[in-house]
């Protein structure tokens, strides 16, 4: 597995990727990924606010697993959203629990980031939910009426994992 971050060079196996989830998720029709993706590119830090990182995930042989969109929150608490492609949030299953565990370790050993957190539709399957928690993400709660979409607005489980909850269950797995 490796995580690094996506590049222009990578666009052809990006629409590969991006016509299986076409197929598997109901995106909205005003929904623009491939411009969505060049600008992730383009502008792909977490150094102010709001800033995006477009990462991709990748098997040995180079072909492309998952995309993950992370928004720096808030830079001064170091604290990170990570969102999925997929407009239900829940990334394909192959390599979940290897994609997650490279960007943790990536997130909270290199770059310094304080918190991780998800934020997950209320009918999440419950495949997607097990792997967070058995990478350490715990429940945090219910945010009711936090997310608009076609359907009005919808209400968001929140999941996340901190630096010493990671450092922690780190050493006691060694």
């Amino acid at each position: 597995m490796v995580l690094r971050p996506l590049q222009r060079s990578d666009l052809s196996a990006w629409r590969q990727y991006y016509q299986q989830v076409e197929c598997s998720s109901n995106l909205p029709g005003h929904f623009d990924a491939e411009a969505h993706f060049l600008c992730g590119v383009q502008r792909s830090q977490l150094q102010h606010d709001n800033d995006h990182l477009l990462l991709g995930s990748f098997d040995a042989a180079g072909e492309l697993l998952d995309q993950l969109n992370l928004r720096l929150q808030c830079a001064h608490a170091r604290s990170v959203e990570l969102r999925w492609l997929h407009a239900e949030g829940c990334p394909q299953r192959r390599q979940l629990r290897a994609s997650l565990q490279a960007l943790c370790t990536f997130l909270f050993e290199q770059v310094g980031i304080r918190r991780l957190f998800v934020l997950l539709p209320p009918d999440a399957g419950s495949e997607l939910i097990v792997t967070l928690q058995a990478i350490g993400f715990e429940r945090e709660g219910l945010l009711r009426d936090h997310h608009l979409d076609a359907e009005g607005w919808q209400d968001r489980q929140l999941y996340a994992l901190t630096a010493p909850a990671w450092v922690q269950r780190q050493s006691a797995q060694n």
